[in-house]
């Protein structure tokens, strides 16, 4: 799986080829075909993150009578699974195959092993997902605040 196309994603800016390529080394590939569900809302983990490097996903969550809304379409190279790595919580929505996809696995004891190790892309890379996180944040932040009006939480 190639290395180069990650590096078009915010969370791997500033980080150089060679940083790059022994990150990903340090990572499980993994393949889900077409309709594999690869998170599925409420399941314990511990769930990997997950770096796409070919095909696409689709991201839905229940709604409060159980249905699912769709919520995002990611087309690779992307990442998810970050909220559940980082937060070590069940999975926060259902994440499919929507074709064959190609992606690095990182698991929580690798992540905690790159940290602790002072591994030299991690601390970047950990950043530049906080980054885009909050972007996301603030996104959700605008659009609840349009839906709910003058309605508290």
């Amino acid at each position: 799986m190639p290395h180069v196309d990650l590096l078009e994603l915010p969370y791997f800016e500033g980080i150089s080829m060679d940083d790059l390529v022994a990150f990903v080394d340090l990572m499980k590939p993994v393949t889900f075909a077409p309709g594999a569900v690869i998170l599925k809302e409420s399941d314990a983990g511990p769930h990997p993150l997950y770096i796409a490097t070919h095909g696409s996903v689709v991201v839905t969550k229940n709604t409060l009578d159980g249905r699912g809304c769709r919520l995002a379409e990611l087309e690779s190279p992307t990442l998810f699974g970050e909220l559940e790595l980082f937060c070590s919580v069940p999975a926060v929505a259902t994440v499919t195959a929507q074709s064959q996809v190609n992606a690095f696995a990182l698991s929580k004891p690798t992540f905690e092993e790159m940290l602790s190790s002072g591994y030299p892309a991690i601390v970047r890379f950990t950043y530049n997902v906080a980054r885009v996180a909050s972007h996301r944040l603030a996104i959700a932040d605008e659009m609840l605040t349009r839906v709910l009006g003058n309605k508290d939480l």
